[in-house]
């Protein structure tokens, strides 16, 4: 029934990575049970346990997502800057590679929610990647990654051509950082009144966002020149992985925990830096995992996590939706106490499920054609 699904599918040459899909895996069920404990009207209260951070701060999920985009995109500038045999990416096949993989699906969401909601204004400013919030809400919740992936498609290019080309290209690029830096430590690390409405908008921009794409663009360089080494096949090497992920995740939870305590207002205008240590610490994970296989490995980095990793788009664009509509009803007709109730539990898990079988379709019908038509670019 399913034998069109396999996870190398739409995949183009030998280098897929497991891991990094499993990785997408986890980064949309952080993602999911957010939304599905925020739908449910949970409250963190007081200072949340280590655990349940991941949950109430979920959308941690996103900066894993964008950790991840920066370190699968820049492989192949990297592999060609460190090989002189390797050429670089036709831009041309690029840029309809990225269309490819993000714009059919995207379209019919946003299409399918003008036609449920009838906001067209606010549907052709998502047609055009603007950001627009929860103006088609609940359709529109996650839309604005979307449009800071979109922007970092665009900007890739250039970074990796005055980084190749040196000289005064690299002293031109590392003046565009140092622009970009002082923006964004007096535009959006700077804000301790929070009263800046436009740095809190620019949390959702690449401007703010960069860093998590820098640090994944980071951990591939590493990866390229460090994959080949001996030492990662060792067993004291998987012991020492187990630890880094361990201890990076503990961390990780620390600072999620922070955020959970101050609040998503405070703790995106007053302490946006947050996203840059959950950026590094995921960084670390990931390439934990694709430098060795640690001894639970199996646990992190499994075929059913990979397999929602696959699904991991579609189910981005579903989940708001599809979670909204099967548990906030019923939510707001028994009122406080529902997220605490078994009810809450198991409409969040026929949600998923829901969830689920829509990205099997849309992953099937729109994701994996123009997966096939991507796979057939030349790089």
């Amino acid at each position: 029934m399913f034998s069109w699904f396999s996870l190398q599918s739409g995949i183009r040459g030998g280098g897929y990575l497991s891991q990094i899909d499993a990785l997408r895996g986890w980064a949309i069920l952080l993602v999911f049970f957010f939304h599905a404990w925020g739908i449910s009207g949970g409250s963190a209260g007081s200072e949340p346990s280590l655990w349940f951070s991941y949950v109430a701060a979920g959308r941690t999920g996103v900066t894993l997502f964008f950790v991840i985009s920066g370190f699968l995109l820049s492989i192949p500038w990297l592999r060609a800057m460190q090989s002189p045999n390797v050429a670089m990416p036709n831009l041309k096949n690029y840029y309809a590679a990225r269309v490819l993989r993000i714009v059919p699906l995207y379209y019919l969401a946003v299409f399918m929610a003008c036609v449920v909601s009838g906001y067209w204004s606010a549907g052709f400013k998502a047609f055009t990647f603007q950001f627009i919030g929860f103006e088609i809400f609940p359709f529109s919740v996650v839309w604005w990654t979307l449009v800071t992936e979109v922007q970092f498609y665009l900007v890739l290019p250039l970074l990796i051509w005055l980084l190749a080309s040196g000289g005064k290209s690299r002293l031109i690029l590392l003046m565009v950082l140092i622009l970009w830096g002082g923006v964004y430590m007096t535009q959006v690390l700077h804000n301790p009144s929070g009263e800046k409405i436009g740095s809190y908008l620019l949390t959702k921009s690449l401007l703010g966002r960069l860093p998590a794409f820098l640090l994944g663009m980071l951990a591939a360089w590493i990866f390229l020149k460090a994959r080949a080494l001996p030492i990662f096949s060792a067993n004291w090497v998987r012991v020492l992985g187990a630890v880094a992920i361990l201890l990076a995740l503990y961390v990780n939870g620390v600072v999620l925990r922070h955020t959970v305590l101050l609040g998503e207002w405070k703790s995106e205008s007053n302490w946006h830096e947050h996203h840059i240590y959950e950026a590094i610490l995921w960084s670390v994970v990931l390439l934990v995992l694709v430098l060795t296989r640690p001894l639970f490995y199996r646990v992190i980095a499994n075929s059913v996590l990979a397999v929602v990793g696959k699904l991991s788009y579609s189910l981005y664009l579903w989940h708001v939706p599809i979670l909204f509509y099967v548990i906030y009803p019923t939510k707001e007709r028994i009122g406080v106490g529902f997220s605490e109730s078994v009810l809450a539990y198991l409409l969040t898990f026929a949600a998923l499920l829901l969830s689920l079988m829509a990205s099997l379709l849309t992953y099937r019908f729109i994701e994996l054609p123009c997966l096939n038509v991507k796979r057939r670019l030349a790089i």
